[in-house]
């Protein structure tokens, strides 16, 4: 456990910047993968369904990042890529095209029948199990301001988990540093591994990258609670061996239980959430947005 929260904590390592360094440039990790792309590339970022990565990871859906103009990507199409993984970003260059094969359908995010949240929802009912063993419950979001992510330990990719983090850390800081701010915003990180990463993984990850338990909490516990609320905001999560295939999704949570808004993928600012933040103001606003 603590080689792998020490390997965290390494990732997490603080940047402001998004841009790949130069360091990371001539650095990074090089991995030669295969795949099928899913979905035509978007502001530079294409979703690819690949291959299992040897000593890296088993094959998954992922969506990554286009460092260079590339041909022309449509889906279906069979591709070859190199992988670079640097300490803070990971991105592909160099992709081939091989040949054209069917796309399977591409977002699982929710099962059937499952609800997805909306702007202006209410919080469905949570049973979850914070770092400390204590329960967390829907009532835990009334009277506050919460930013709430969704995260497993072991995520080995930096601009999945490892970024979502960093940015949440910047955020905590952003706010100790503005009295001008709100003093009831509260951070929380919902694991999608809850059967590695229980109460003492997740208080030692928490420890690792620097989260004020009096301002930012994890949770996990049941696995059943853990998909429901999952599910509730479109969050996908299928497990490949000891690691997870999933999406991403951030939101705000008002002082009534509302979702005011959900990011989806990991294109947000730490900026966008200060911002909601101050447009909420103190509590007794007449509303929260």
């Amino acid at each position: 456990m603590w080689k792998i929260v020490t390997l965290a904590a390494a990732a997490l390592t603080l940047g402001t910047g998004l841009a790949v360094s130069r360091q990371d440039r001539t650095s990074a990790a090089r991995h030669q993968v295969s795949g099928i792309v899913l979905t035509a590339p978007e502001r530079g970022r294409v979703r690819i369904r690949h291959d299992d990565i040897p000593g890296y990871m088993p094959g998954m859906t992922m969506e990554f990042e286009l460092r260079k103009a590339d041909a022309a990507l449509s889906p279906g199409d069979r591709v070859q890529f190199s992988l670079r993984v640097g300490s803070e970003r990971s991105w592909i260059e160099d992709v081939a095209v091989t040949g054209h094969g069917d796309v399977l359908p591409a977002d699982r995010s929710a099962g059937t029948g499952d609800v997805r949240l909306r702007e202006g929802d209410a919080l469905p009912p949570l049973a979850l199990v914070d770092q400390d063993g204590a329960p967390l419950t829907a009532d835990d979001f009334t009277g506050r301001l919460t930013f709430l992510t969704f995260i497993f330990t072991r995520c080995p990719v930096p601009d999945y988990c490892p970024l979502v983090s960093r940015r949440f850390t910047q955020v905590q800081s952003a706010l100790a540093a503005d009295p001008s701010l709100p003093r009831d915003v509260r951070l929380l990180s919902i694991t999608i591994d809850p059967e590695f990463d229980t109460p003492p993984v997740l208080k030692a990850f928490a420890l690792a990258i620097g989260a004020d338990p009096a301002r930012w909490r994890f949770a996990g516990g049941d696995p059943g609670a853990v998909r429901s609320v999952a599910r509730a905001f479109s969050v996908y999560v299928e497990r490949n061996g000891a690691l997870l295939d999933h999406t991403l999704a951030t939101a705000l949570v008002d002082r009534h239980g509302r979702v005011v808004t959900i990011w989806r993928g990991n294109a947000w600012k730490v900026e966008e959430l200060v911002g909601e933040v101050r447009r909420a103001g103190a509590p007794g606003a007449a509303d929260d947005r």
